[in-house]
């Protein structure tokens, strides 16, 4: 039989007083009591929203405005629960906008209005429905922008993304491996680490968000986040690049490969600044790897192809 919410607040404010009897005779039974039930109304109000904002734009952006202006009245638990439960609605709403977003007409109005604007100049909903006639496209712009998404550009083509600084607010609130994974879900947004498959981050900072990742999985393998942060942590860039940002030169007559000696300076770097008793097998690996470049003549052997190799397959997903 399910209690009527009366006599279970009845309940818990009569336990809690006999907890308080035990600690001191001053403390007050209704005292106690009373941020349970604020908590409780505070995540059972999101979960109303949550409810219907899988087709409903508008109560996506109630819960995502709630969750901004109530997160600190609960607990951590609850905190972090809430916070996933967002970012999973915005993923399902993501594919949606996404999809109405990858039209003909919506692609070809946004390159006049991006042309219009300046390549150069930072592309923002402001600046584009300042220019944007079309009322079906400013419409798919403004729900865009009410859901939290931002707009990036890569290879011709525009798309929303999720705009992960904004849950940095959640981070003072939400369990350790939550803050972590949104610290890396937030470098990645805030600036990509590819575009036309070219790099357009320094070899330094991505082997930062590398090895930043591998840490994570390290720290919180158990974490809801883990799989996440699993399949985003691409081996194969820190070892081989990218198409267009490859780690090794292409082959020359001789069929040799040689290390871009950028790379092979932020490898060295990375290993020189290695904290003492780190746990990392990709720097491990790195540390490998440059001895034998040292021993080669910085070409790429195939006794480094088997190394990484190696670790690509430990790092793969399953």
């Amino acid at each position: 039989m399910r209690l009527k919410p009366s006599i279970k607040l009845g309940f818990l404010a009569i336990t809690l007083s006999f907890t308080a009897i035990g600690a001191t005779l001053t403390s007050s039974p209704t005292t106690l009591a009373a941020p349970v039930p604020a908590s409780k109304a505070v995540y059972h109000q999101f979960q109303i929203y949550s409810k219907n904002a899988v087709k409903s734009t508008p109560s996506l952006v109630q819960a995502r405005k709630y969750l901004l202006n109530h997160i600190d009245e609960v607990g951590p638990w609850q905190s972090t629960l809430m916070t996933l439960q967002l970012e999973n609605l915005q993923k399902i709403r993501l594919a949606d906008l996404d999809q109405k977003m990858y039209t003909e007409l919506f692609q070809k109005v946004l390159y006049e209005a991006h042309s219009n604007i300046g390549y150069e100049q930072k592309l923002t909903y402001s600046s584009l429905l300042k220019v944007i006639k079309d009322p079906m496209v400013r419409k798919l712009l403004q729900e865009a922008s009410d859901l939290g998404f931002k707009l990036e550009t890569s290879e011709g083509l525009y798309y929303p993304i999720i705009n992960y600084e904004m849950y940095k607010k959640f981070q003072p609130y939400v369990k350790p491996d939550i803050v972590a994974y949104i610290d890396i879900m937030a470098a990645e947004s805030n600036q990509s680490t590819t575009s036309d498959a070219a790099f357009i981050i320094s070899w330094d900072e991505l082997i930062r968000r590398t090895l930043e990742k591998e840490a994570f999985l390290n720290n919180f393998p158990s974490s809801n986040r883990a799989s996440a942060v699993k399949n985003s942590l691409y081996v194969g860039y820190l070892f081989y690049g990218s198409d267009n940002s490859p780690t090794y030169d292409w082959y020359t007559e001789e069929e040799i490969r040689t290390i871009d000696p950028e790379v092979k300076k932020a490898y060295q770097k990375a290993v020189a600044n290695r904290e003492p008793n780190t746990k990392s097998v990709l720097l491990d690996t790195v540390e490998k790897i440059l001895h034998l470049l040292d021993e080669n003549n910085d070409e790429l052997t195939p006794e480094i192809k088997e190394i990484i190799e190696d670790v690509e397959n430990l790092f793969a997903n399953d």
